[in-house]
């Protein structure tokens, strides 16, 4: 069985109206390979006209992440929350 690892596409820029700030997108598709999403990057910074963009391709991370972040976060918040009626 093959796995598929999808890609996920971040660019980034300077802000301009932050001094030493950038601005980061993540563009709203996911790339079957680490080429594919290089690639459609390589296309996206030549068609910034002129403003200067970095990209990073990072693997989108599997399920088990997520779960664990929300089971995480869903402990955190009842350690924080006083229970009712105290």
């Amino acid at each position: 069985m093959i796995e598929l690892v999808p890609y996920m596409l971040m660019l980034v820029w300077a802000a301009p109206d932050q001094p030493g700030g950038f601005e980061i997108e993540r563009v709203a598709s996911l790339f079957a390979s680490e080429a594919d999403c290089d690639q459609t990057a390589a296309q996206l910074v030549a068609e910034a006209s002129g403003k200067a963009m970095a990209h990073r391709c990072l693997p989108v991370p599997k399920t088990g992440e997520y779960d664990r972040l929300f089971a995480q976060i869903d402990s955190d918040r009842s350690a924080a929350t006083p229970e009712r009626g105290e």
